[in-house]
């Protein structure tokens, strides 16, 4: 009797740490996904000085769409990966110097690391570090940096207002054809303002 009722409690004790063990892989192993896009406008120069000198100059109106992913975030897991895809229509492009942006559409890739801090309850606060890969002149790939960062309210647990701020510079250009493989100077940085809206989902919680 008693090895019966030994049995019996080692069996319970088995399903009863399975299941614990089972909600705790839930909790402690989940994805939070934030979707978002973004309407603005954006800048590209190539000269810094003031007054301006020798400087090309090229404004558009940009739409970019994009994900940030963490894991176990509700853990204090901040720091997690990040992608968007943006696209810019340039209304004035001005060349100088000889250097010209072009007047066609900006097409834009980028990905890399975003840090997230939730200051208030209905405020979060980011800063993402990422590489680009892009074309504006469709005669070579630019490939660069840049450094965003944004502000989300929230209008519900899962629904946010997006305010982004960004600035990225060119650190290297592949052109399609001609004697250089590699360009490395007069390459242009962009910057771009943008509110938009966003969802969050997943592991995520507030």
């Amino acid at each position: 009797m008693k090895k019966t009722i030994s049995l019996i409690l080692l069996i319970s004790l088995f399903f009863i740490s399975s299941a614990f063990a089972s909600d705790n892989a839930q909790n402690y192993d989940t994805i939070s996904l934030y979707l978002h896009g973004v309407f603005g406008v954006d800048g590209m120069t190539t000269s810094f000085s003031l007054p301006e000198k020798n400087g090309a100059n090229r404004e558009g109106v940009f739409l970019k769409v994009g994900v940030d992913g963490y894991k176990n975030e509700d853990l204090g897991a901040k720091l997690g990966a990040t992608a968007d895809l943006s696209f810019s229509l340039p209304f004035r492009s001005e060349e100088k110097a000889g250097i010209d942006l072009g007047k066609l559409p900006y097409l834009g890739l980028s990905g890399g690391i975003i840090f997230r801090s939730r200051p208030w309850d209905y405020i979060d606060l980011s800063l993402s570090l990422k590489g680009n890969v892009s074309i504006y002149d469709y005669s070579s790939i630019s490939l660069g940096l840049s450094l965003e960062p944004q502000a989300d309210i929230y209008f519900f647990d899962d629904i946010y207002l997006k305010v982004s701020l960004s600035y990225g510079s060119d650190i290297a250009k592949i052109p399609f054809g001609g004697d250089k493989y590699v360009v490395w100077n007069n390459l242009p940085s962009r910057f771009t303002f943008g509110i938009g809206c966003g969802y969050a989902f997943g592991g995520y919680s507030r």
